[in-house]
């Protein structure tokens, strides 16, 4: 059968029924919507008149409380008893307080009254926009059938998105999780770092405190001053007292041997002031030795090797040479 052949009855019949149920269908939801709103309307005005009916019952009963107490001040005025004057002097200033309430209460109501009426007119006015938009809804819910068909389509692909994203996520959570791991431990040796070189800052900083305290100890004890000598060695004994070095090193066994020169030297001056200088220049060579490093230990050995103050009286009378100038001058005693 081709296009131009006519339509059989059967045919002709159907597409009559189907478009009769399809305007049925149409009107019974149009039918429904303005009885809805119809309904919605109806109840509004309802619930207003019952407010209305509320409030016209309340001013009805404050007039015959009102009533009531004209009766009663003009009964208890006409006996002339003198507590019922005062009593009457009480209803009367209730009677004001009650006048200026029903007052108050008609203005409400006509406050009421108007608000009403301009919320019955939108009412009205919105039940005429939604009879008049009753006609597009046939069209509204077309296209809404349509947008939702889009969206479960957009949704479905949306959902693989995520799908593939929440795997590259795990990836790079993991990727993050080490990398958390590589900061914290690459903190922890910084941090380890920063607290070893402050620690050698600050020991450089003592062991150049030290080497001024000897070199002012040594100059004194050249020009004489004693008293300035001794209490420089003291600072001095303090200065090393606060150095550091590693256990079991030669930096340790420098340190150690300074120490000791520093205590002769202090003990030196109520007996020999030469033996003095000499624990006072090896000291000075022991702190060399803490200055510029470690060295071997034949060159430690042979750089450290000076008489201590357990020589023989006689060997202090002619002190061994030093390299320095300043240990080889005598120092004179203080009067």
């Amino acid at each position: 059968m081709t296009s131009n052949q006519p339509r059989s009855f059967g045919r002709r019949l159907w597409w009559i029924i189907r478009t009769v149920l399809l305007i049925f269908i149409v009107l019974v939801l149009a039918a429904a919507a303005l009885g809805g709103l119809g309904y919605a309307g109806y109840l509004g005005v309802q619930e207003i008149q019952r407010s209305n009916n509320s409030l016209m019952m309340r001013i009805e009963a404050n007039e015959q409380n009102l009533d009531s107490l004209r009766e009663m001040v003009n009964s208890e005025f006409a006996a002339g008893d003198p507590e019922q004057q005062v009593q009457i002097n009480q209803m009367q200033v209730q009677l004001d307080a009650l006048t200026r309430q029903l007052e108050a209460a008609q203005t409400d109501q006509a406050e009421v009254t108007a608000v009403q009426a301009d919320q019955i007119d939108t009412l009205e006015a919105n039940l005429a926009t939604a009879v008049a938009r009753n006609g597009n809804l046939s069209d509204e819910l077309e296209t809404v059938q349509i947008a939702l068909v889009a969206l479960q389509s957009d949704f479905n692909s949306m959902s693989g998105r995520v799908d593939s994203l929440g795997g590259g996520l795990d990836s790079l959570r993991l990727n993050l999780s080490v990398l958390d791991d590589s900061l914290t431990d690459l903190n922890t040796e910084m941090t380890a770092a920063k607290d070893s070189e402050a620690n050698d800052l600050q020991q450089s900083l003592l062991q150049l405190q030290l080497w001024g305290t000897l070199t002012t100890a040594r100059f004194a004890l050249l020009d004489g001053d004693v008293t300035v000598a001794e209490t420089a060695v003291t600072q001095a004994i303090s200065q090393a007292a606060n150095l550091t070095a590693a256990p079991d090193s030669l930096a340790a066994a420098a340190l150690n041997r300074l120490k000791t020169r520093l205590s002769l030297a202090a003990d030196g001056f109520a007996t020999d002031l030469d033996l003095v200088a000499q624990d006072l220049q090896a000291a000075g060579n022991e702190l060399n030795l803490l200055i510029v490093g470690p060295a071997p230990e034949a060159e430690l050995v042979e750089a450290t090797t000076a008489p201590t103050n357990t020589a023989t009286p006689e060997e202090t009378m002619t002190p061994e040479p030093t390299t320095t100038p300043s240990s080889t001058a005598t120092p004179t005693t203080s009067p």
